[in-house]
């Protein structure tokens, strides 16, 4: 589970992913047969790190990554051991994703669990209004920056435009109303 994570992250940011594992989730199988990681289905050996820029220990077994990770920062290799944050020279954020906005949380590797607890309460926090807005931002800043010439009122657009009145129009899929009220600050601004 910690690994097809681990690898569901590295796809999203663009990464080539090699997963060397004796037992293969149906998941990572999946995505094996689609061609989007290569699978290796055995132990790891140490040769297999040769020429990665990165690697994720999560084999499960404390002697296995302890030894990927000496050999990793003997290579100068980032290595992240998922049960020893002291192994690391690298930790993962526990992440919230809405289209553009991305709010990261980490405790530094001393507790996972409470960076996927405060992970849990952000998703819930922050929907898919987010995303919409910032679509909408997106859209309309080329046209903010040339109407809105003094940077001080561009600095008010900016914040009106993100008042919880237009999230909570986005948040009920009103988006041409929430349209309609970035424009009417837009002309108030100009």
């Amino acid at each position: 589970m910690v690994a097809q994570r681990k690898v569901r992250r590295l796809l999203e940011c663009g990464a080539r992913v090699s997963v060397v594992s004796p037992e293969i989730a149906p998941f990572l199988k999946t995505l094996a047969e689609k061609k989007k990681i290569i699978l290796k289905k055995r132990r790891v050996n140490l040769t297999d790190l040769n020429g990665v820029y990165l690697a994720i220990s999560a084999t499960g077994d404390r002697k296995t990554n302890s030894l990927i990770s000496s050999y990793c920062r003997r290579k100068g290799i980032l290595v992240n051991v998922v049960d020893s944050p002291k192994e690391c020279n690298f930790i993962l954020p526990s992440v919230v994703r809405r289209g553009n906005l991305t709010v990261a949380v980490s405790t530094d590797g001393v507790s996972p669990a409470l960076s996927k607890k405060i992970r849990l309460d952000l998703e819930g926090r922050f929907g898919a209004e987010y995303a919409k807005l910032l679509r909408l931002m997106a859209k309309l800043r080329p046209e903010v920056l040339r109407k809105i010439k003094n940077s001080r009122a561009r600095k008010a657009f900016f914040q009106k435009a993100v008042q919880d009145d237009v999230l909570a129009l986005l948040k009920k899929n009103k988006e041409l109303q929430a349209r309609e009220k970035i424009r009417a600050i837009l002309e108030s601004a100009e």
